[in-house]
């Protein structure tokens, strides 16, 4: 009898607790990025960005996405020792941030924004046949309202649109931090 009522009150204790743990781990964030490639970026450095552009996200989860500002920084090819390009596959490490605000002027290079909402890390790979791109990454910053994601993995992708000379130009997507 003794070891029922033990076996009982053990499962009544995690029925208990169940809820909270649960409702401690935040679901999914995932938005829609709308990025746009700097046709002056000076190469590999983490000062001035190579894709500028917005991010939708629902922050809060009370289910208002709103409109932040969004980064990257190519920092190298995401391979060691290896900068060409050969093949079809682009490799890419980068940097980005996802701000309250950002402001950029293509010609001038002028780069502001505002607090940081969420920043990371990725590595990722761009298909020069079919123009889509992939890339995981982790948070590494946040925020207090995102704090609950800091060290998540992220996933990025979409496809690439390309001006007629050959550059990339557009970059729509999805990201998402499991």
């Amino acid at each position: 009898m003794r070891k029922k009522l033990s076996v009982l009150v053990l499962s009544v204790f995690i029925l208990m607790l169940l809820p909270a743990i649960s409702g401690s781990a935040k679901k999914p964030l995932i938005g829609t990025m709308s990025l746009e490639y700097n046709l002056l970026w000076p190469g590999y450095q983490a000062e001035i960005p190579d894709w500028i552009g917005t991010i939708t996200l629902d922050t809060d989860g009370d289910g208002i996405s709103e409109e932040y500002g969004m980064v990257f920084f190519c920092i190298g090819t995401g391979k060691p020792f290896d900068t060409d390009v050969r093949g079809n596959v682009v490799f890419f490490g980068e940097i980005w941030a996802i701000y309250d605000w950002v402001t950029f002027d293509f010609v001038t290079q002028d780069f502001e924004h505002g607090n940081v909402v969420l920043l990371g890390t990725d590595e990722g790979t761009v298909s020069l046949k079919n123009s889509k791109y992939r890339m995981n990454g982790v948070v590494t910053e946040t925020n207090d309202d995102c704090s609950d994601w800091l060290g998540r993995s992220v996933h990025m992708s979409g496809i690439i649109e390309w001006y007629p000379f050959g550059a990339p130009h557009y970059a729509p997507g999805t990201f998402r931090i499991n």
